[in-house]
């Protein structure tokens, strides 16, 4: 499993590096195509590769990990002086065995979260195909935001079943109702966006609204942070007994995954805002790619590092406030990019994407520090505990 994670690594790390070549900084590495293919390393070199490695994961066989494996390798030959259809097409046969790892989770269980995610895959491998020939990244950016908000929804409605439940059997009904068609409206969306950008892109900034309104009215970890505020009014007394209350104690990292889930998807509302006078260039589209990207995505990615990485890695996990720091770091600094990009802060922006970037680098000692250094257990997150993992789960988080 780690040899698999090395390469999704090394391709964020060379995502990193091609940003500060966007900013316009110095950087270890540099070329053109470090900045030209910057969304495509993070997003399916990095991103889509976690996601199908955990697909596979959920699998446990050994065939299934030739997924992460063609995304990841895919991205990092992008980056060498070989022919870029070298790497475009591991990553197209990535893409296409991302596909098949869910059909072969669908025949498991037809599970309509599946198909939401099959729909975000699809949206994947049409942006790889269209980049492959010949589209710009920017016309790429429906499709990019497609795969990982419906992968992300999706993931999120099958956490929220292990959580305490905020909804009535029948609400609940609605409420995975309601993801499917919306995910189903903007799988429609994305591809019109590539023809007609000025007039689709405004009802896809919409319907992620829709979807997102949606998601976090039906999110398990609206549970846990209404038991906390209830908890926090009356005093530590009443904290205890609302966590008894609740079934067990609510440990730091669920409480951490929780209110970071609610930020990012407040990041998704921000883009579906900005959506609406969309722009893809200049500092407007800065602005709008990483209020989704590091807004949405990347604090979602934050809030499961905690139990994201002991159910891939099956080790013990120790939270500490590290992880505090980070995702402080991150949305601050995204704060004061997007508010510099809508100004025309050239300055701001760069103050902002350094902030970013030494938070996605920090995340990784904070997580290392919580595998190595010796201290309390969470309880959440035993090794090996696989319990409240199913076929689409990316965590052993039964709570957040």
């Amino acid at each position: 499993m780690i040899v698999l994670l090395v390469p999704c690594g090394v391709a964020m790390v060379m995502g990193l590096d091609a940003a500060l070549v966007l900013l316009g900084l110095p950087a270890p590495l540099s070329g053109e195509r470090f900045s030209s293919a910057h969304g495509i390393i993070m997003t399916i070199g990095f991103l889509e590769a976690l996601v199908s490695l955990e697909s596979a994961v959920s699998l446990r066989r050994l065939w299934a990990y030739c997924a992460p494996a063609a995304l990841a390798v895919g991205a990092l030959l992008v980056l060498t002086p070989l022919p870029l259809q070298a790497g475009q097409l591991l990553m197209l046969v990535g893409c296409a065995l991302l596909i098949v790892n869910y059909s072969v989770l669908w025949t498991r269980k037809h599970e309509p979260m599946v198909a939401v995610q099959v729909g975000g895959a699809l949206a994947a491998l049409g942006a790889v195909l269209l980049w492959t020939g010949g589209v710009s990244i920017p016309d790429l950016f429906a499709w990019l935001v497609t795969f990982l908000v419906l992968t992300i929804a999706a993931e999120r409605v099958v956490i929220s079943r292990f959580s305490p439940s905020v909804l009535t059997p029948a609400g609940a009904r609605r409420y995975q109702r309601g993801i499917v068609v919306i995910s189903a409206l903007i799988v429609f969306a994305c591809p019109l966006t590539t023809i007609w950008s000025g007039r689709v892109l405004p009802v896809f900034g919409l319907a992620l609204i829709a979807l997102t309104v949606v998601a976090a009215w039906g999110d398990g970890a609206r549970s846990d942070l209404r038991v906390r505020a209830r908890a926090t009014v009356a005093g530590s007394d009443a904290a205890s007994d609302a966590d008894t209350a609740s079934g067990s104690a609510i440990t730091p990292s669920q409480r951490f995954t929780g209110v970071m889930v609610f930020i990012s998807y407040m990041w998704l509302i921000v883009t579906g805002l900005l959506l609406v006078h969309p722009t893809l260039s200049g500092l407007h589209y800065d602005a709008l790619l990483h209020a989704v990207f590091l807004g949405f995505v990347m604090t979602m990615v934050v809030a499961h590092v905690p139990t994201y990485l002991p159910f891939l890695l099956e080790i013990r996990f120790r939270f500490n406030p590290g992880f505090w720091g980070v995702a402080v770091l991150l949305n601050v600094g995204l704060v004061v990019r997007i508010v510099a990009d809508l100004a025309g802060s050239e300055t701001g922006r760069t103050l902002g994407g350094l902030a970013n970037i030494a938070a996605l680098l920090s995340l990784v000692a904070v997580a290392v520090w919580a595998a190595v250094v010796k201290g309390p257990e969470d309880p959440q997150a035993p090794a090996g505990d696989t319990r409240a993992i199913s076929d689409t789960s990316p965590t052993k988080d039964s709570r957040a």
